[in-house]
């Protein structure tokens, strides 16, 4: 579930297609999700500063003696790991169904870099004056600007990033589906099936490269959320039924195995009946979002939860080491109360700043300019005759 050097971290996380993809079906309903996946950016947000180890060293007391009460429900906002990636499965099929391979990766880098290096160049910003947290020499931040340190074994300038390459891996073998053509019934189900099954058969013949490819630990939650997708698209039938249930079974094995590791991390107990249940309702969640509702939520409803979808993003990027500079300078000036909403403010004030300022102006024309050279690649290598032309 974690990296050994670091406390269970969240992942990213994935965009919001959901609400565009919801007008697709005409439905509307999905905006519902964007507000689950800020809720599990909130639950990320504070595990990572009432619940990790790591945040011992700022509060100047463990977590369970900091927050006492509040470290009961916190110690398992890991699960916003799981929650994320579930989502992921869903909105990134839902947001590439129909979609050619140069759109699906315009869309990718349209939507998760300009957030990301604008995250960058901020934390750079407080390493100049903050020395805790990570601190990053001017080649690794560099190296960081691609998204994937980790394959370089390069510190990540944030202590989340990592989740983002599990994320990109994903996306790679998206792409793969794609490159075979639409994403038909059949195609989704091999994939959802088989993506799991090879992880775990990778990991269990100690096939490491491999394993690192097809993420194991992680695989069956994207697999979840694309039957759910493949469940909301074309409705719920006997084999996706089964494969759900055979989905859910793996994810249930592989959180009890992060449970015992959550504890071990925390050094505090947590509870695998309790991590199981909750993971179970995040799926449930997931499904709910997706129901088709009598009407519509208001507009006034939609814009709220559509902005905290906006948000999710950017608040995920930057809160550890902009909340832990916060906590470590309050801390011992304030109220630990006082302290923890100040860090939670700033993270939300960057993600307002980054969204509006560079998300917003930036993303859509990355995307074009993604695609648009994507497609005149294509079209010199067909000219060549080195890749088949388009077939109709």
């Amino acid at each position: 579930m974690t990296r050994p050097d670091e406390s269970l971290t969240a992942p990213v996380p994935e965009t919001s297609p959901a609400t565009s993809g919801a007008r697709r079906k005409g439905s509307g309903r999905l905006v519902a999700m964007d507000g689950l996946r800020f809720a599990a950016a909130a639950a990320v947000l504070l595990y990572h500063f009432t619940a990790t180890s790591t945040v011992s060293s700022y509060w100047g007391a463990s977590p369970v003696h900091a927050f006492p009460l509040l470290n009961e429900v916190t110690r398992y906002g890991w699960l916003g790991v799981e929650l994320f990636f579930m989502i992921s499965g869903f909105v990134i099929l839902l947001s590439a169904d129909g979609r050619g391979v140069a759109g699906f990766v315009a869309s990718r880098v349209g939507r998760l870099f300009p957030a990301y290096w604008a995250c960058i160049v901020l934390t750079v910003g407080l390493q100049q004056f903050w020395s805790g947290g990570r601190q990053t020499s001017p080649f690794e931040t560099l190296v960081n600007l691609t998204m994937v340190q980790d394959l370089f074994e390069v510190t990540g300038v944030q202590v989340v990033f990592w989740t983002l390459l599990v994320e990109l891996k994903f996306y790679l073998l998206v792409l793969a589906v794609l490159a075979l053509g639409p994403l038909t019934r059949t195609r989704v189900l091999a994939f959802a099936t088989l993506w799991p099954l090879a992880g775990w058969a990778a990991q269990e013949l100690g096939a490491r490269w491999l394993t690192e490819w097809l993420v194991p630990d992680y695989a069956p939650y994207f697999a979840v959320g694309m039957l759910l997708f493949l469940a909301y698209r074309d409705g719920f039938d006997v084999v996706t039924s089964l494969l759900l249930a055979g989905g859910l079974i793996l994810c249930v094995l592989r959180v009890l195995d992060a449970a015992g590791r959550a504890s071990d991390l925390q050094g505090v107990p947590v509870d695998p009946v309790i991590t199981v249940l909750v993971l179970l309702g995040c799926v449930v969640a997931v499904w709910a979002t997706t129901l088709p509702g009598r009407s519509a939520p208001s507009r006034r409803v939609a814009t709220v939860l559509g902005t905290f979808g906006a948000l999710t993003y950017p608040v995920y990027l930057v809160h550890t080491q902009f909340g832990y500079a916060v906590i470590d300078v309050l801390a011992h000036e304030t109220t630990r109360t006082v302290a923890l909403v100040a860090a939670g403010a700033l993270s939300l004030v960057l993600a307002v700043a980054i969204h509006y300022g560079v998300e917003r102006p930036t993303s859509a024309r990355l995307r074009r300019a993604v695609q648009s050279g994507l497609l005149r690649c294509g079209d010199v290598l067909r000219s060549r005759g080195l890749v088949p032309s388009p077939r109709g």
